[in-house]
């Protein structure tokens, strides 16, 4: 009738799941479930914890209650790029490479997360690309059907080039392009509105503190973020 999920990396609790047969909300049934799993994070090593919400006012009530306060909103985007800029000679594409990924999520996502790029790593139907410039990772993404994420670069200035680059070859996978942007990743935003992406849909992000950096990620989606 309920169900709680949360995945720990390092000191990261992710819920990524909490569903209540809906004749059964507000019947003290999904907070105390809740809890349950809150606690097993903080026993396993967890100090920060969010979650990517829908706009569920029962379960957003009881995310805020735990301490997990609005950040920003997740927005979601499709449809055809156009207008994509030119990519300068100094980047180039390569196949990824798991300690280079973990390395930049350790500075990009907060953790290096090892567990979910081997779970990434193992799917063949995933692209798995990293950007060089001048010799040097500067960032990377995964793509599958035309859906990006996760995407992370190393400085701001590699947004629109690395989401250049994936939206290219995520167009030669499929006619649309997704991708969901935290609303805290201007870059990203405006390179959607620039490129002629449709804002389709938007979700909630909560957090009982900051980590990370954000405003330089594209998430994988609601199931790892």
């Amino acid at each position: 009738i309920a169900i709680a999920g949360a995945v720990v990396r390092d000191h990261l609790w992710y819920l990524a799941a909490f569903w209540a047969h809906p004749e059964l909300q507000r019947n003290k049934i999904g907070m105390p479930l809740l809890k349950k799993v809150w606690e097993g994070g903080k026993e396993a090593g967890a100090s920060v914890f969010f979650t990517w919400s829908s706009i569920d006012l029962t379960a957003m009530a009881a995310y805020m209650k735990l301490g997990m306060v609005p950040g920003y909103q997740n927005f979601f985007f499709d449809g055809s790029p156009k207008q994509l800029a030119d990519i300068s000679s100094s980047y180039e594409v390569a196949p990824l490479e798991k300690p280079v990924v973990m390395e930049i999520d350790r500075q990009i996502r907060g953790t290096s997360r090892e567990p979910d790029h081997d779970f990434w790593f193992s799917n063949p139907n995933l692209q798995k690309k990293q950007v060089i410039q001048n010799g040097r990772v500067v960032g990377y993404y995964y793509l599958n059907r035309g859906v990006i994420g996760p995407a992370a670069w190393k400085q701001p200035h590699h947004a629109e080039t690395v989401l250049s680059l994936a939206c290219r070859e995520a167009m030669v996978q499929s006619p649309e392009v997704r991708m969901a942007v935290p609303g805290i990743n201007h870059a990203a935003l405006q390179f959607a509105f620039n490129t002629g992406l449709r804002l389709t849909s938007f979700a909630h992000f909560l957090s009982t503190a900051s980590f990370g950096q954000m405003a330089q990620y594209i998430p994988s989606g609601q199931s790892l973020f």
